[in-house]
Order: C-alpha cells, then structure tokens, then sequence
C-alpha cells in the first residue's frame, strides 16, 4: 500500500532501486512507440506534442514528471512545459536531435532527419567539449580546472589567444553541461594533507580580490588580466588540497569573482573563448563557494556573451537556467536582472509581445528591491543600468519596428540622467546606444553629432567593447554615407579603432 500523500506510482524503496530510470531515460522496447498515445504527435510532427505523450505513457514504471524529464533532456522545466504546450516551437535540427537521442526515438520515426540521429560517439562537439565544461562537478576537480586554464592562458601569447577567438561553444555542448550546477555539489574531503584556510588568509584574498575586480570595467587585454590570471591559479592550487570548511567555501566564492572579472576583460578584448572559460568557471567556483544567485548572475554574463555573438536562442536557455536555479533563493533584484536579459533575448528575435512581458516583470520586481537586502555585487544594477538595457533592447526591437525608437530614446535618456558620471563606460554605451537609435528613427545628423561628441571620451577608453560599438554604429549609417555628416563621423571612428 502506497501512503496517502505519495503522488508517486512507487513506493520509497522500489523507487530507490529504480534510480536508473529515474535519473535517466529508461531502456524502452520497440513497442513503446507503437502506442497510440503517441500517434498524434508523430503526425503532427511536433517534438513538443511528443515530449507531452511520451511523460504520460502508460507502460512508464515511474512517473515522469516535468521535473524529471526536463533533467533528462538538460533543460529547465519551464522550457520543458513551453515546448509541451506548443508555445515555443521547437525547430532548431540539433535540438530535435539531442532530444531524440537522450530518450532513444527509433531512426525510423524521425520525420526531421531521415538520414538519422548520429551515434554519441559521432558527434563533432562532444568531441570538442572543453575541459572546463567537461569536468567533474566536485571542489577539488572545479580548483584545478580553473588552475589548470589560468595557467594555460597565462603561458600564451596575446596573439595566439586572438587567433583562438571565434571558437565559442554554442548549442547544447553549452547548455547541457551547465545544467549540472542545478544538482548538489559532491562534497569536500573533510580531510586533507592542508591546512584549512584560516580567517587572516581569507582577509588577505579578498583585499587583492577587491583591488582586481575595479580593473574590470577598464577593458583590453595587458597586464591587468595577467594580474587577474596569476591571483587566480594560486588561490585555485590553494583550493585544489583544502578541505571542506565555511573558510574554504568563501575562498570559493573570491575564486569566483576573480573568474568574472578575467571573463569580463577576455570578452572585452574580443576573445570570445576565453571569457565562455572564465564564465563557466565562475559558475563552477560559485557552485562551490554555496552561491547559487552569483553563479546565476555568471550565467547572466554568458548570455549577453551570446547576444554578443547573435545567438539569442542559446543566450535564452541560459538566463532561463539561472532562473530555474534560483528560483526559491533570488532576490528582487536579481530576478529583475534576469528578466532583462530575458527580454534581451526576445528583442532580438523580434518578439514584442514577450519583451513587453519580460520587461513589464523585470520593473514590478525591481520596485521591490529593499535597502540593504541585496548583495553587494548586484549595486552595479541600478535604476540607471535598468533604464539602459531597457532602451538599448527596445532600441533592437526598433530594427523590427521603428515606431519602438521613440519609447527607447524616452529609456536611454533616463539612463543618462541617472547614471553615475564615474562609470564613464557606461555612459559611452548610453550615448552610443542613443546614437544608434536616432539612426534607426530617420534622424542621421543628429545621430552623428552625438558620435562626434562622444568620441574623445571613446578614444581614452581601452575597452574594445565601445570601439565594437562605435563599428556598429559605422555599419548602420552606411545607408546615408551620401551626407557629410555621416562621412565625417564615419571617418572619425576609424581614426579612433586605428589609433
């Protein structure tokens, strides 16, 4: 007899000795997909519709929740019932054959790919996971893949690193490994041939942590980075022989900061690589250090990388992995992070009604922010830095719709009058992303006088970042290279990218 409040079709111990099909798609015999449950999905040829079918079988032993299946197939259970209900349409090939692969769909009643769903072995990016995301998921193998990668990088050239650039891991060779940061983290040895990190040590790192992190909204590549790089491997070879301790966890969590900084000025100089590393392995160290919400906030990070990159599809299955997270433990202020990079994501895919969502969230949960409640690494996310990512993606949507290029100008002009003179970046983002919008309403004069005015500012920064930014704008007036107002600033920009 099952007890009153288990929902479950088995009892604790048979359960317990069912894990394998549990925590993995069971071994299914070929008359599973003759059922008729699954007969409409099969010809409608909808993924979703089958995911749905396939949880409500009725020859499963167990059954399969949104939870468990979503686990199975490496996504969140909102993507999961998303894609159940119809509402995002699963298209992309090597999405509809990772699926069809993790739960063993015969080859035969694959109506996507005839040619048939390829062995685990013969899979191209498997091959080419990096050993950063590859990794076993305990404190000590996290400590020395970060020592490992940091001293790797620290031992080659700039040239070399940039030559490297482009080779980014997207897809589900990104996504499928991280998903392993919503599992609990195999525990430190509660012995080791060390010392445990005492509290004197611990002050002493977070001083030379806090001295680094301000060099990272400076940009380019130098000896800052190296300085960030070398601080890094040693407290990593530290790690890798502590034992488990409140002592050590916190010197995770430094390890972790130290590997955003290194991400934030890879990305910067234009090595993409790089920061993706540096990026998981800020997620990695969080993971360790007990921070589920600051290795969300690393996840929030990769994702503007892929917004970078023109992949919002893998940037929104990351924002919505750091959502799944921390969903019982974020703060007003980090949802709303979130929710911004959320909306990121639909404008780019020129999906206004969920922008309007996304954004409409992201405000009601940024008024409920209290005083002092928040993180101290979350202060960056303001009212002003809000108001520019709202205008800045609205400013994305505009290329869709240009009658949007009025509400993102409203939103950016905000951001400047709130934005704190000192982060001076910042503000040439603003005046550049203002720029690009009154290029995008029809107003090219007006565009280039803010470019024209914010160049000086622009060439003093060495943070590859702007001058992107700055190539952006060049590429979008293009169009009216007949006025002298756009050759001008047109010419004024390579001037400053050459220099």
């Amino acid at each position: 007899m099952l007890a009153a409040d288990n929902t479950d079709r088995l009892c604790h111990r048979c359960r317990r000795n069912a894990r394998s099909e549990l925590y993995g798609p069971p071994t299914l015999p070929d008359e599973f997909w003759d059922d008729e449950i699954l007969a409409p999905a099969f010809a409608d040829r909808s993924m979703g519709a089958l995911l749905a079918a396939y949880r409500h079988h009725p020859r499963h032993v167990s059954r399969v929740t949104q939870d468990r299946l979503a686990s199975w197939l490496g996504i969140s259970q909102a993507q999961l019932s998303r894609y159940e209900t119809g509402e995002n349409p699963i298209e992309r090939i090597d999405r509809l054959r990772h699926f069809a692969r993790q739960l063993g769909i015969p080859t035969d009643r694959l109506w996507f790919d005839r040619v048939g769903v390829p062995s685990q072995a013969g899979v191209p990016e498997r091959v080419a996971t990096p050993h950063v995301l590859a990794a076993a998921w305990d404190a000590a193998s996290i400590a020395r893949s970060v020592e490992e990668t940091a001293r790797n990088d620290l031992a080659i050239s700039r040239r070399a690193a940039l030559s490297g650039a482009a080779a980014v891991v997207m897809g589900p060779t990104l996504v499928e490994p991280l998903q392993r940061w919503l599992h609990p983290l195999q525990p430190l040895s509660k012995w080791s041939s060390s010392a445990a990190i005492s509290e004197e040590e611990l002050t002493a790192l977070q001083h030379v942590a806090d001295g680094l992190r301000g060099w990272g909204g400076r940009g380019g590549y130098g000896l800052a980075r190296k300085a960030v790089l070398g601080q890094l491997e040693e407290l990593a070879e530290r790690l890798a022989h502590a034992p488990a301790g409140p002592t050590t966890e916190r010197a995770f969590f430094i390890g972790a900061e130290l590997s955003k900084v290194a991400a934030s000025m890879s990305w910067d100089a234009g090595m993409h690589d790089a920061a993706q590393r540096y990026y998981v392995l800020g997620v990695r160290m969080a993971k360790a250090g007990r921070n589920d919400p600051f290795a969300a906030l690393c996840l929030a990070a990769m994702a503007r990388q892929m917004f970078d990159l023109n992949r919002p599809e893998d940037g929104l299955e990351l924002v919505q992995l750091g959502q799944y997270g921390t969903r019982r433990n974020s703060t007003p202020t980090l949802q709303a992070l979130l929710l911004t990079r959320e909306a990121w994501a639909y404008a780019q895919m020129g999906q206004v009604r969920e922008f309007d969502r996304a954004v409409g969230r992201a405000q009601d949960c940024f008024a409920q922010r209290e005083a002092g409640a928040e993180p101290w690494w979350l202060d960056s996310f303001d009212e002003a830095e809000l108001e520019g990512v709202i205008g800045a993606r609205m400013r994305d949507l505009a290329g869709h719709d240009p009658r949007q290029a009025p509400a993102a100008e409203q939103h950016i002009r905000r951001a400047l009058d709130l934005r704190d003179p000192r982060r001076v970046r910042n503000r040439t983002f603003d005046v550049i992303g203002l720029a690009r919008t009154k290029m995008v309403a029809g107003e090219p004069e007006e565009a280039c006088g803010l470019i024209q005015g914010v160049l000086p500012i622009a060439s003093g920064l060495a943070s590859g970042r702007v001058h992107r930014k700055l190539q952006d704008f060049a590429v979008e007036a293009e169009r009216h290279r007949d006025l002298p107002a756009v050759r001008d600033a047109r010419e004024a920009i390579r001037g400053v990218r050459t220099a």
